[in-house]
This record gives structure tokens, C-alpha cells and sequence, in this order.
């Protein structure tokens, strides 16, 4: 039976693989497939998108009023200088399209050499009349008190959205006692 048994073995290797040499092939083969599939990459951003945007601001300018003829403006001490006046011409800049003397502001230098805006009562001493290539504003009376003998200087200033404002157009009116030497010179000034 000692020979039986020994051919049944031998003819079980012949037949069949035997335990190890399975397991051989099996982790050659799981190598084989670890080794061949494909490795994840390293990566900073895992997206990619073709949109772009772009963008470009700018800050609101409002022109400044402009001398609308030479000399931009005019003294004028009246009759033994009882009745001073300053007349200013001018008007809105090509770059205004749109602006009008409605959105004008007046001011006078109050203290200080800082020109303030005129409140509307005070306004009554100022009228202006044209159209935007060519505005004439006189101012009398009251505002000029102090004005012979000294100096006096009135402003215009465009107002625009948002509560932008231009540059003061300025005319430094000065005049001597009696309404004598009247003159009168432009100037821009910061807001």
C-alpha cells in the first residue's frame, strides 16, 4: 500500500499545481497588476476652469467751468462806486456734455483764503443767464459790501453724481476807493 500511496501523490503533483506554486503565481500576478495601474498625481489645485473676468473702474470726474471769453470776468465800481458789481463769464468744458448752470454752485472766499458755498438766500444778490457755451453770472450789492476800497473773491463749481464736485472756477474782483482801478483776474482753484 506503501506504493499506491506514493503514485497517488505523485500523480496528484503531475496533475494539478501544487499549493505553493499557486500562491507563487498568484502574488506574481497581483504585482504584476499593482505594478501596471496607473499612480495618482500630486496636485496643488485638482480643477480647471476657462472663464476669465476682468474689470476696470475709474473715479468720477466732473469738469471744471471754463472762461467763456477774454477777460473771464469784470469789476465794474458803478457810479462813484455806490453800486459795485463782478461779472463772470463762462461756461461748461467740452468733457461736461450734459452739465448746465443748474448744476453749478457758487461760493465767495469767506476766511481764510477757503472759498464756501453761497446759501441760497444770499443768492438773490447773483444772477446767471446763458446756455452751457457761454454763462454770464453777475454778482451785486450785498455780497460785494467791503468790496471798494479791497478785494472780493466769487467761485463756480459743477456738482455732479454722487456729490462729486469740480474745481472752483474763481475771479478775484478788487476795486480802490470810489470804485476807482476796478480789475478783476481768473484762477482755478482745489475743492
Amino acid at each position: 500500500m506503501k506504493v499506491a500511496s506514493r503514485n497517488s501523490r505523485r500523480t496528484s503533483r503531475a496533475d494539478g499545481l501544487s499549493p505553493r506554486l499557486s500562491a507563487g503565481i498568484a502574488g506574481i500576478a497581483l504585482l504584476v497588476v499593482a505594478v501596471s495601474a496607473p499612480t495618482a498625481q500630486e496636485t496643488e489645485a485638482g480643477w480647471a476652469d476657462a472663464e476669465v473676468g476682468a474689470a476696470e473702474f475709474t473715479a468720477d470726474s466732473v469738469p471744471t467751468p471754463i472762461a467763456s471769453q477774454s477777460p473771464g470776468c469784470v469789476a465794474s465800481g458803478g457810479a462813484l462806486g455806490l453800486n459795485p458789481s463782478v461779472t463772470i463769464y463762462w461756461r461748461i468744458p467740452p468733457e461736461g456734455d450734459g452739465y448746465t448752470s443748474e448744476d453749478a454752485e457758487f461760493g465767495q472766499i469767506i476766511t481764510g483764503g477757503i472759498l464756501e458755498p453761497l446759501l441760497g438766500g444770499l443768492l438773490g444778490n447773483t444772477t446767471t443767464s446763458g446756455t452751457p457755451e457761454g454763462y454770464v453770472t453777475v454778482v451785486n450789492s450785498g455780497l460785494l459790501t467791503g468790496l471798494l476800497g479791497g478785494s472780493k473773491s466769487f467761485g463756480i463749481r459743477l456738482t455732479g453724481p454722487g456729490d462729486w464736485v469740480s474745481d472752483w472756477f474763481v475771479a478775484d474782483a478788487s476795486m480802490g476807493l470810489a470804485g476807482l482801478n476796478p480789475q478783476c483776474t481768473i484762477r482755478t482753484v482745489p475743492s
